[in-house]
């Protein structure tokens, strides 16, 4: 694990709270669905991120959504390019244990980046993503999931002429035999997910979940 500045290098706007931080490419590799940890204005004020970028692009790529009272993403909302940032990392076990095997990725919200990591790593995934998000605005990289089964769920208002949430979905998904399941996202939908999927057969084995928010998803 690496502790070094790495400087911004553009804000890309994301859905109605969000944004895509691109960083510079450090001298480290990692592994995709590794964090890192990005410090504030303290030592105290360190929160983690998901790397959204494949192993071999150019730069550091993480999303996060602007929680108005929280301690970093305030912070990391006032900074521009050419600032730096005090970056630890890679670390974490949400990796991808069998790139060869059938995936299904559920994400809510900004828990679809650990899911771009994968996708920009391993072009040859056989995998359906789920993504649960309120608004259509809210479905990040929505026009990059080519040659992949995308299926997007908004709660709040209707996409393509569906509305409702991804977990409602689960009941009746087809699933592969020897398939491998990663959740991620807010904790009741990753409990909800688990339950139903263990209940059509999953093995316990192949599920991996990574929360990234402990509070009802109230998409």
């Amino acid at each position: 694990m690496s502790q070094t500045e790495l400087t911004i290098l553009e804000r890309i706007p994301m859905g109605v709270d969000a944004c895509l931080l691109r960083l510079e490419r450090p001298d480290w590799e990692w592994q995709p669905g590794q964090l890192i940890g990005i410090q504030g204005k303290s030592d105290l004020d360190q929160r983690d991120y998901t790397i959204a970028s494949g192993t071999r692009d150019e730069t550091l790529d993480v999303l996060y959504r602007l929680i108005p009272h929280g301690i970093l993403t305030p912070y990391l909302d006032g900074k521009q390019p050419r600032d730096r940032l005090e970056v630890v990392g890679p670390y974490g076990r949400f990796t991808l244990r069998d790139p060869t095997a059938p995936l299904l990725f559920c994400a809510t919200g900004t828990g679809i980046a650990p899911c771009r990591a994968y996708y920009r790593s391993f072009r040859s995934l056989k995998m359906t993503l789920m993504h649960g998000v309120r608004t259509p605005e809210d479905l990040y990289f929505q026009d990059q999931w080519e040659g992949i089964r995308y299926m997007p769920f908004c709660s709040r208002t209707p996409f393509r002429g569906a509305k409702g949430r991804l977990t409602d979905a689960l009941h009746d998904l087809p699933l592969e035999s020897g398939l491998h399941v990663y959740l991620c996202g807010g904790n009741e939908m990753i409990y909800e997910a688990e339950d139903i999927l263990l209940s059509r057969g999953v093995s316990q084995d192949h599920i991996y979940h990574e929360p990234y928010y402990y509070r009802a998803y109230d998409a």
